[in-house]
């Protein structure tokens, strides 16, 4: 049986009451990995399978923007770790993380790596797809909801609309080891119409915006820029890609956010339809979003106490946000 708890996500009562184990997902004698995604924030927007999962997981891996609601899904004795990644400061070299993934699944453990949004788009999916490919571990995708759709839709922004805008392209802004954007045609998107989506761009928005102009995309061009959005949490700032990164950083906006670049951005107004209720929250840059879930509790703990080899508290050495993980631990033998 379930019921939903007071944020509105459906839970189990107890463990006894899932689904009997082997029956679904499927359980291999050799060891799985679920590389699932776990949506754009809010914990409600994971998928059916991606839940499913998470409940019959003997190991959960995950990530900085994996909601604490969700964490608490998987049984009450299966490992947690987190391995999350925060601009300038990470807890695991990706290397490790593959490896990690390598070593649990060839213990014959079920293992669920949790992935904020979906795990093909910027979320380097592939790359731990390959490593347990190679390694020659059973493995499933299981697609999440992508914080490139569902973030802009949580504004009020559809990212296409049959009037303003045909197409849309998604990109990341942030460049592997600089800070500098990234890799991107930026002057040849600036041709480009319809949608532009730009994710990780932050810490450049300022270098993006002068290359998007000088490759001739018009002053008076809408954007928006969305921090933590579909969380009560979620800020949103407007205004033209000429003046959007002044107005970013008068709002003190800060990772995680979403980029949106095209006419769809003027629909923000009037298709407003999420409340964000938290403290200091608030459309159109006002005040300074707080980090938390429904429950009151902070949405992106950094601390995680479960296989005492891999927890590493905070990367950049800062102390935790008050909300940490102390689970069971599951005895992994090297």
């Amino acid at each position: 049986m379930h019921k939903r708890n007071s944020g509105g996500i459906i839970e189990r009562t107890s463990d006894q009451h899932r689904d009997p184990p082997g029956q679904w997902p499927e359980r291999s004698p050799r060891g799985k990995v679920y590389l699932v995604g776990a949506g754009p924030g809010d914990p409600e927007l994971i998928t059916l399978k991606g839940l499913n999962c998470l409940r019959a997981a003997d190991i959960v891996v995950y990530d900085r923007l994996v909601s604490p609601l969700l964490l608490e899904e998987a049984p009450s004795q299966a490992m947690r770790v987190f391995v999350g990644k925060g601009p300038g400061c990470h807890s695991m070299k990706q290397e490790e993380i593959n490896a990690l993934l390598i070593k649990y699944a060839q213990q014959g453990h079920f293992v669920v790596r949790l992935k904020g949004g979906d795990p093909f788009v910027f979320g380097r999916g592939g790359e731990e797809a390959l490593a347990l490919a190679h390694a020659g571990i059973p493995f499933e995708i299981v697609p999440g909801v992508s914080s490139a759709i569902a973030v802009p839709a949580y504004a009020g922004i559809p990212v296409t609309h049959r009037d303003l805008a045909s197409s849309v392209t998604i990109v990341t802004g942030h460049q592997q080891h600089t800070n500098t954007p990234a890799a991107v045609n930026w002057e040849q998107l600036a041709k480009l119409e319809g949608t532009l989506v730009i994710m990780m761009g932050v810490e450049t928005l300022g270098q993006i915006s002068q290359r998007l102009l000088a490759g001739g995309l018009s002053p008076a061009t809408p954007a928006a820029v969305i921090q933590q959005g579909t969380v009560p949490q979620q800020k949103v700032v407007t205004g033209t890609i000429e003046n959007i990164p002044e107005r970013a950083a008068a709002a003190r906006i800060k990772s995680p956010a979403v980029i949106v670049i095209g006419a769809v951005v003027n629909l923000s107004d009037p298709l407003t339809w999420f409340s964000t209720t938290g403290p200091g929250s608030a459309q159109q840059g006002h005040g300074s979003a707080q980090q938390g879930d429904r429950k009151g509790r902070p949405y992106y703990t950094r601390t995680c106490q479960a296989d005492p080899s891999y927890s590493r508290g905070d990367p950049c050495g800062r102390p935790g946000r008050g909300w940490g993980f102390f689970m069971n631990q599951l005895k992994i033998d090297s």
